[in-house]
């Protein structure tokens, strides 16, 4: 019985070590790889995270609080 949980245990550590072996497909987000006709040629399933990663990257100060003058009545 102990033997059988051990290689259970065994077996979910090694396949849970295993699962960041693979690498991704996504390439570097820059300027380069952001133009259009380059991410046509990425793959389906990556093409949209891709490209929402590329909007963000250019737009980087959206989102950031701007504080407005000082007024004095």
């Amino acid at each position: 019985m102990f033997t059988n949980h051990f290689n259970r245990l065994f077996l979910v550590s090694i396949l849970a070590f295993l699962t960041g072996c693979w690498e991704s497909d996504m390439p570097e987000v820059n300027e380069q790889n952001c133009l259009m006709e380059n991410i046509k040629k990425l793959d389906e399933e990556i093409k949209q995270e891709f490209a929402s990663k590329c909007l963000r990257r250019v737009n980087t100060r959206a989102g950031e609080f701007k504080e407005s003058p000082q007024k004095e009545w």
